[in-house]
This record gives C-alpha cells, structure tokens and sequence, in this order.
C-alpha cells in the first residue's frame, strides 16, 4: 500500500496539507516489502494471506477487550466486543486483514512475554516498562525514512510529552537508551474528584482549580468527623497506593533527569539521591500524605473503605485515588448521567514547577517475531494517526484516557469540555524526565507503609533515601561497577 494512500484514509485534508508533506514519495516502508527500512533478521518479509479475502493479516494485540458486547451496569455505557473492534479497524485499513487479539489487564506483562515469544502476535503495545527491548523492534529506521510518519513531523502530530517519550531512556537498558520501541496513541489523564453534596453539609466552598494539595488536604481535615446534616461519619479524604507517587511532583519532591548516556554512574548523587535528606519539599509532601491518612476510612490500609463512592450514602469528600476513580466517572460523563457529575465533581491535580500529568502512554510497537515488520509499521501508523480509531478506542475502552494527538477537531470525546481542559493539561504539564523508576519504586513503598500508618514524616523521608540509595547501588552492582 503506499504512502499517500495510507493516509489519505488516515488523516484529515488539514493534517495532510500542514503536516505530513515532508518528504513525499519515499514508499520504501510499503506494505510486504523487504526494503530498506525493515530490520534485518526481525521478521520473515512474509505475511500470512487471509484466504478470504486475499489480504496480508497483521496480528494487534489491545489488552482489556470482551468476547461480547457489554453494559456497564453502573452508568449503562456500552462497550463494544473485540469482534466489533476488529470489524471497524478492518474498515478503516482496508489494504490488511486485521485480526485482533486480546488479553487480561491482570498479569498483563507476562502474557505479552508469551505472546511475543511464541510469535502469536504482530503489532503488540506497552506501557512504561522496562523490559520492552526484549520485546519489540527499533522504529527508528522507520522513522528516519518514512514519507509520513518520521521524526520531521512527530511534534506537528503528537503532544509535546509524547513526543519526549517516544524515545527509550532506562538506566536499566542504557545501550538502548534513544530507541523507538512505539508509537503512542493515548496518556493517561487522572483527575481528583470530590463530592460537592458534602461540602455542602459542612458549609464549606468547593474547591477551586488555583488550589494546591496542601490545600485539599486542609479541606479534608475540615470534614473528617460527624457530618452536621446527616449525624454520621465522614471521611474529608480517601487515598490508594496505585500512582500516589506522582503527587510528589506537585510539593517538587522529585526533579527531571537527563542524560544521553543513561549510565547510572553519572547520577549525581548528591542533587539527585542525598538532597533528600534535607529536603523541605519531600518532608512537605510526606507530612501532607500522612495528614490525608489521618482523614481517611482506616480501612486505607488494606485498599478498602471506599465502598460507598459514587452512592447516595458516600462518606468520602476528597478522593485522591485518581488512578482507580477517573475512568469509572468518566464512563458516567460520556453516559450523560448528571445525577452523578452534578453531585461529583474533577479537579486536575495540582502542579509543581515540573508539572504533574502521568506520563503513562499507551503504544503500538512491532513485535520482534512479526511475521513482516513493513506490514506491522503501515498498520501501526493509522492506529495512531487515525481520529476516528483513536476515537473508537478511548470511548469504549479507556475512558480514563485522552488522545496524545495535537490535533483532535472532530473526535466525539472532545466534544466534553472535561476532555477538552483535560488536553490543554496534558500538553503543557507532563512531568519530563529521562528516567523515574529510580525514585518510583522507593516512593511506592514508603507510601504503602504511609498508608498502613507505620511511618511519620520524619520515618518516610529516611527510608526514601535509603530505598533510592539502594536502588541506584544495585543497578551500579548490574552494569559492573
């Protein structure tokens, strides 16, 4: 299939005149070819042809899809079936036969090990993980030569945060550090939500968009006790251990990192592992974690307690637990169900002088064992450049999500001015950094000690610096030093 056709069907006229003219007329990357931007030795250069039809298949692996249509029995959205999915995507790439696979979110990592291992799949996707360079191939020839997705015109189609990321960093992987693993599709975007029926009862103003999380924590202690209207407990905040880590970025506890080599030796220990000894900042954002603690259920500490969100009866005025609490409502704002978003209601979180915003991306790569690499590559451009794909898949599948394109007039989730403020968000206030799982994974576990009450502030930031220290010593004790 060559080039401009492909996007003809994948892209607006508007984003074909403005930003995809750059270097037309390269079809090296054509669909079955064996040409010059495939990677040698990562594929067969042949395709399995569908007797059916007479197309090349490329295999898509999209984790979370149901066997049968389905409606979520709290706001009544339908989600439509893997099936549905593969019937639509075979509309919009017409040259391929599309055959899409599935798997569970649980144990997710290891199945796409398998998965790719036994060569069941062509275009796969990933995260943030660490170990997708045993998993996928490098796009950076692709993108050096490819008429209309290359490296000229990434910051015309994609956000600037999706842009930074797309290239690999890991102090992990350092020899594959400035690599292409995938394109992305969507980030995820998390809100604070509040209950606006509680405040009320307290006689206290809902919070405004200018307030920091020190700020909501004020709040919250404000309305943990006996709810004056209704004689029975409230709790002014509710917290989870999944992605908490992150509001560390809004008290600017942790900083960026950047580096071209990504060699764990020239970490600076000192700005970037000691300071947190004496930082005011990270015992800010500690002291402030444990006060949110002290204005939850107890139940906290073991991930319950928040049984009646989004209920008549809730108890619960703050809830920080972004990760798990933002798709579920977004479900109810794309149902139209204004019982509950009147009652309900979003703040984006608070930002630091680095931001805020996840930089947690959804991509789609080429498997190593793809049957044609130039096949997985055409297939993976309108996945991701396609309005009306990427439009199909966050309104059905993840609503908890947003586009990472620049450009998104006409896609139906962005008629909500929810997605709309959500966008301008993420395009300006994603944390950038070479690497964070040197202060992720110590973060996550005093935050988990935070929850079950074992640590103070004063505790936190000892075995922070002790588990970043511990981290950074280990992966020197990896690369030989």
């Amino acid at each position: 299939m060559k080039a401009k056709k492909l996007m003809a069907l994948t892209l607006t006229a508007a984003l074909t005149m403005s930003m995809l003219l750059t270097g037309c007329g390269d079809t090296d990357s054509a669909s079955g070819g064996t040409g010059g931007t495939q990677p040698a030795g990562d594929s067969t250069g042949e395709t399995a042809v569908d007797t059916e039809t007479g197309k090349e298949t490329v295999r898509i692996l999209v984790p979370g899809l149901n066997e049968e249509t389905t409606v979520d029995p709290i706001s009544g959205l339908e989600t439509k079936s893997r099936g549905e999915f593969e019937a639509f995507l075979n509309e919009r790439i017409p040259d391929y036969n599309i055959e899409l696979k599935t798997i569970a979110w649980d144990g997710w990592i290891q199945s796409v090990e398998a998965m790719n291992e036994a060569g069941e799949m062509d275009v796969g996707f990933f995260t943030n993980q660490e170990a997708i360079p045993d998993w996928y191939q490098d796009l950076t020839p692709y993108l050096e030569k490819d008429a209309d997705l290359n490296f000229n015109n990434l910051e015309d189609l994609f956000i600037p945060s999706a842009v930074h990321y797309i290239r690999y960093k890991s102090f992990n992987h350092p020899a594959d550090s400035g690599k292409v693993y995938g394109i992305p599709i969507t980030i995820a975007c998390n809100v604070i939500l509040y209950d606006s029926k509680i405040f009320e009862d307290w006689g206290i103003s809902e919070p405004t968009a200018d307030m920091s999380m020190s700020d909501l924590i004020d709040l919250s202690e404000q309305m943990t006790g006996t709810n004056p209207v209704t004689g029975k407990q409230n709790y002014g905040a509710y917290l989870f251990n999944t992605w908490m880590e992150w509001y560390a970025l809004s008290y600017d506890a942790v900083k960026p990192f950047f580096s071209d080599t990504m060699d764990i030796n020239e970490l600076d220990m000192a700005e970037y592992v000691d300071y947190i000894k004496d930082s005011s900042e990270v015992k800010n954002y500690f002291s402030d974690m444990v006060r949110a603690v002290g204005c939850s259920n107890p139940a906290v500490a073991t991930g319950a307690g928040r049984e009646n969100w989004l209920t008549e009866d809730n108890d619960i005025a703050i809830n920080f637990d972004s990760n798990n609490s933002t798709g579920t409502y977004m479900k109810y704002v794309y149902s139209g169900d204004t019982s509950i978003t009147d009652r309900y209601k979003a703040l984006l979180i608070p930002t630091g002088k680095y931001g805020e915003g996840f930089p947690e991306f959804f991509r789609f790569s080429i498997s190593k064992n793809a049957e044609n690499a130039d096949a997985a590559w055409e297939v993976i451009k309108v996945l991701t450049t396609d309005k009306e794909i990427v439009d199909f898949y966050l309104s059905n599948y993840a609503s908890d999500k947003i586009s990472c394109l620049n450009d998104t007039e006409g896609m139906e989730m962005m008629s909500y001015d929810i997605n709309k403020e959500r966008l301008a968000y993420q395009q300006k206030n994603v944390f950038i950094t070479d690497d964070y799982w040197y202060w992720r994974t110590a973060i996550q576990n005093v935050n988990n000690q935070i929850l079950s009450g074992e640590y103070d502030a004063d505790q936190a930031v000892e075995a922070l610096h002790a588990g970043v220290t511990d981290w950074v010593n280990n992966i020197k004790l990896q690369s030989g030093n």
